[in-house]
């Protein structure tokens, strides 16, 4: 499949029509001789030019998330990385790869530093909960009938008084 020189200016002068640049769609569609074309403009879509050039740019980004011989990663589908309109100009694929390469493995090095960090508040947390615990018995056993605590006497205190 290829497009002709005739086929890309017929789609840069309807994007400039449509643009409402009718001055420039003038001068473009006169110097490259649009008019003489044999391009029905009944069966162009308004918008192909964007929209041939939108999935021109998915089309790369699907070639850069593959292997350089076509094939899947096994965590591809669910690795899929999105690249930048800007990166998707400018670099070829080959850097496109080594770009999407260096995003999963930032990707992996933040996942197991989440992982890590829920680990620790996990263990934390049960390290807290045991020493609350603790602390909680030994106060209950040395301060068991006495109400000269900081917060004052408890309800179990008072009843144990009023007896």
């Amino acid at each position: 499949m290829s497009i002709t020189s005739d086929e890309v200016n017929y789609l840069v002068f309807r994007y400039l029509q449509e643009s409402g640049f009718q001055h420039s769609a003038f001068t473009f569609g006169y110097e490259s001789l649009v008019h003489k074309s044999e391009i029905n403009g009944n069966d162009v879509p308004p918008g192909a030019l964007i929209s041939f050039i939108q999935k021109g740019l998915q089309y790369l980004e699907v070639e850069a998330n593959l292997n350089a011989d076509g094939s899947l990663d096994e965590n591809t589908p669910s690795d899929f990385t999105l690249l930048q309109p800007e990166e998707l100009l400018t670099k070829d694929v080959h850097e496109l790869r080594k770009t999407i390469q260096k995003k999963k493995e930032q990707r992996s090095k933040q996942e197991k530093l989440k992982q890590k960090q829920k680990e620790g508040q996990m263990n934390g947390s049960k390290g807290k909960k045991s020493k609350q615990t603790s602390q909680n018995n030994n106060s209950n056993n040395n301060n068991s009938g006495s109400s000269d605590r900081a917060g004052g006497p408890t309800p179990m205190d008072e009843d144990k008084v009023a007896e």
